[in-house]
């Protein structure tokens, strides 16, 4: 896994220095009503971050300042790798605090790029409860296309929720970045 760097945000492996960080944003009630998330405890979290496997790509995203430290504000990246049939998931969560200002975007699409030039995947897809209308309208105007929806797939809060399924190409990724090059 590599060090990912953009001119805001440094994505890199999870440490074991960030478990306390990502277990705080995991139990963030406006974080995680978008998101679905079994209650865990330290020691659950510690286990997620000893058995991660080569299949999983997490990161944890950093916001730079301007006197070069860095801060923890939320985690993305590439699950259940198959390199067989060139796909994987991905995920994001991004403290509450630092939401609307892009940097979902800007995250998503430096995984995208590690996932399609670096891993040589062909297809990343993504799920997001049907409501959660800041997380569907990422993915679509990061270019990933509604696949379907899972009714009633999730029990979260009390009820059953629906999902939306969506999905980018490694072809449409590319077709989009160069359009947006031009555009530039």
């Amino acid at each position: 896994m590599r060090i990912l760097e953009s001119e805001r945000l440094i994505i890199k492996p999870v440490e074991e220095n960030d478990l306390q960080y990502l277990l705080n944003l995991r139990w963030d009630a406006s974080v995680t009503n978008f998101l679905l998330h079994d209650p865990i405890s330290m020691k659950d979290q510690k286990n997620w971050f000893t058995n991660l496997s080569k299949k999983d790509f997490a990161m944890s995203i950093f916001l730079k300042h301007p006197d070069n430290q860095l801060q923890i504000i939320g985690t993305t990246g590439l699950y259940n790798i198959d390199h067989r049939h060139q796909r994987a998931v991905t995920k994001i969560r991004i403290d509450s605090a630092f939401q609307r200002q892009g940097i979902a975007s800007e995250a998503r699409l430096m995984i995208l790029d590690y996932g399609f030039n670096i891993l040589n995947l062909k297809k990343i897809t993504a799920d997001c409860f049907a409501d959660n209308e800041a997380i569907v309208n990422l993915n679509l105007k990061l270019g990933f296309k509604k696949e379907g929806v899972f009714r009633k797939h999730y029990y979260h809060n009390g009820k059953f929720m629906d999902a939306v399924q969506f999905g980018i190409l490694k072809s449409e990724y590319l077709a989009m970045i160069k359009k947006k090059k031009v555009i530039s």
